[in-house]
Parts: structure tokens; sequence; C-alpha cells
């Protein structure tokens, strides 16, 4: 079963072919000026592995509203100039500048249309990281530059919608951020407010310059 599984993963990439999917993928969030959904992330050290659920907010040219939910609340907001990450158990929040360089070098870039694919990556069959959907396309991004962050980006697209379903991010300390993705929605008219953050009173505000 799982043999099958994945040879059927695999042809799907090589009927659609790798430029195909890539195109597909691009013209799916091209027109996109919003993106929502559910995430549930697993992040993967040396014998650890953390698993955390939310919901997230993107919207051009570069806002981002990530809210953790479990095991512990967290938020991390990206004004277009400015990203805040808030711990309310720790009564802190981080904030540090955010370039449009940063933008572009972002995995999540792909979700706003954002970046040039065949021009900043090399794209090939993923063989690593098996689907975790049926019918889908994996496929492996790896910056031609080196931005100093992760080694690849591992994408799982629908076969016949090239919607992202799945985000792998391989750090190049080795350990590895997974994003599933579920209940998306493009084009959902969003307040920008969702996007400004405001300290509550009384936190410790870290303020980290690059």
């Amino acid at each position: 079963m799982v043999f099958l599984f994945c040879a059927a993963s695999h042809s799907s990439v090589e009927a659609a072919g790798i430029d195909e999917a890539l195109s597909g993928m691009e013209r799916r969030y091209a027109a996109a000026d919003t993106v929502a959904g559910s995430f549930r992330q697993i992040y993967r050290v040396p014998g650890m592995t953390q698993e955390e659920t939310g919901v997230f907010q993107l919207k051009r040219p570069g806002l981002m509203r990530w809210e953790y939910r479990t095991p512990e609340e967290k938020l991390f907001v990206a004004d277009g100039k400015d990203c805040f990450i808030y711990v309310p158990q720790d009564r802190q929040v981080t904030t540090y500048p955010l370039t449009s360089a940063d933008l572009a070098r972002t995995p999540f870039a792909f979700l706003l249309g954002g970046g040039n694919i065949r021009h900043d990556y090399s794209a090939a069959v993923e063989t690593e990281f098996k689907p975790v959907f049926s019918d889908s396309i994996l496929l492996r991004l790896a910056p031609v530059r080196d931005n100093g962050e992760y080694d690849f980006v591992t994408l799982e697209l629908d076969a016949e919608t090239f919607d992202i379903r799945r985000v792998v991010i391989r750090e190049q300390s080795g350990n590895t951020s997974e994003f599933i993705l579920s209940g998306v929605v493009l084009n959902q008219k969003m307040n920008d407010r969702s996007f400004q953050f405001r300290p509550p009173r009384g936190v410790e505000i870290l303020r980290i310059q690059e």
C-alpha cells in the first residue's frame, strides 16, 4: 500500500512535469491578494519533536499574522516593516525589522505569488519526504544563493489545482519545520488592523536591530 501511494505521487510529477507544476502554482497564487487558513506545524530537532496548531492570514504586499493556539498561545505579526513575536505566558514581545529582501526569502512568499522561483531556486522532484496527502506533487526548491537560513524548501502541491498543501523547511542547522495547511481560502476580505500590533501594557519588549 505504501509503495503504491508513493509511486502514484511520483507518476503525478512525471505526468505534469516540474515546470508545469511550478507554472500552475504561480498562476494559482498570482491573483491572490490574501490567503487564510489553519496550520499544523511540526518542528523536528534531534531527539525532539514539537507540534503546534493555529490559524494564519497573509495579505499583499507582505502582511502576515500567525496565531498559535495550542499547546501555547503565541502571536507572530508582520506589518510590512517590522515583525513582532508575542508570547503572553512570558509577558514578552520580540520585534525586529523586516525588509523587502527578507520577505522575498521567506518560503511563505510563494503563497502570495512572491519571489522569482526559476531565478532564485533550482527545482527537483522530492525524494526524501513522503506525501501526506493523496494525489500530490512533491517538489524540492533549493536556493541558488546561500541565504544563511535554510538549505531547501519542499512543497506538496495538489496535483489538480496546484494548491500548496504543505511546506517543509530544512534549516541549515539540520532541523526541520513542517507546515500542513488546511481550510485555505484565497482572496478573503481582511482588515489591515489584523496586521498591526500594539504591545500590551507591562510586557517586556526586546528590540533586535539587524
